[in-house]
């Protein structure tokens, strides 16, 4: 399989290339963020895409307008509106794979999160907040922000009703329902997240860790390995991780919620 990279000369895009090179892939092409994104749809199979908000646009812009249909993987976060719809109208056209954060265990936590805003009700203040190093241009990540939809559709609310991102001064009193936003940029730190429901008794947080930027392109060649069967649509991790999810999802039900008094 051949796979063309934007944003080649990058910490993510260099990662890429070469676990795409230790899983046997090869790289028919190296694009960086300032160069002509047509290079990236000669003689491919997939694009890869970890470069910048700008260069990503070009590139489904340009793959709109000229109907090529190479399957598409978008890791760039900070995506504008403009954007977002620009992938839903190439997803029509080819598969396109978007996902602000590749980690198999950040889908885990994202599904754990809405059955946590599901289970617990809006006396249940939600804070989120991540960290990510000093050289992170977006804020809040595109985790974060992730992790805030899933909460906020488990409530049946839009994020953008809810959401709190800037705290200064005198501030009004916390509305009920109100999901806060942290951000820290310091350091070296790959990207940690923590999601607090904090109630007047109690409160359960739920918090994940990268070590290392090597899982983002482990999830990312895994991905590209997927999404030459699938058909022209919009994918997320959620579809990625369907079928391993699915049966332990299942299994919990069936076990979990079976066990008697007779079993401890």
């Amino acid at each position: 399989m051949k796979i063309s990279v934007l944003g080649a000369t990058g910490t993510m895009g260099g990662l890429i290339i070469k676990t795409a090179l230790q899983e046997g892939l090869n790289i028919s092409n190296k694009v960086s963020s300032r160069n002509e994104v047509s290079e990236l749809f000669e003689d491919t199979d997939v694009i890869v895409d970890f470069s910048c908000p700008i260069a990503t646009q070009s590139m489904l812009e340009y793959s709109l307008q000229s109907k090529k249909d190479v399957p598409i993987i978008i890791g760039t976060t900070g995506l504008s509106d403009k954007c977002i719809d620009l992938i839903k109208a190439n997803s029509e056209n080819v598969p396109l794979f978007f996902a602000p954060n590749m980690s198999f265990l950040i889908s885990i936590v994202n599904m754990v999160v809405f059955a946590t805003g599901r289970l617990l009700d809006e006396t249940f203040d939600v804070e989120i907040t991540e960290t990510h190093h000093r050289l992170k241009k977006d804020a809040p990540s595109g985790t974060a922000l992730m992790l805030g939809q899933s909460i906020a559709k488990s409530r049946n609310k839009k994020l953008r009703d809810i959401a709190v991102f800037d705290r200064h001064g005198v501030i009004p009193q916390r509305r009920c329902g109100e999901i806060g936003f942290s951000v820290r940029r310091c350091g070296k730190v790959v990207g940690e997240h923590e999601v607090s429901f904090v109630g007047d008794f109690e409160e359960i947080s739920i918090s994940h860790k990268a070590f290392s930027k090597e899982i983002f392109a482990r999830g990312a060649i895994k991905a590209v390995k997927w999404i030459p069967a699938q058909k022209p649509g919009f994918y997320t991790m959620n579809d990625f991780t369907r079928d391993m999810i699915i049966p332990v999802v299942k299994d919990l039900y069936k076990n979990f919620f079976s066990w008697n008094r007779d079993k401890f």
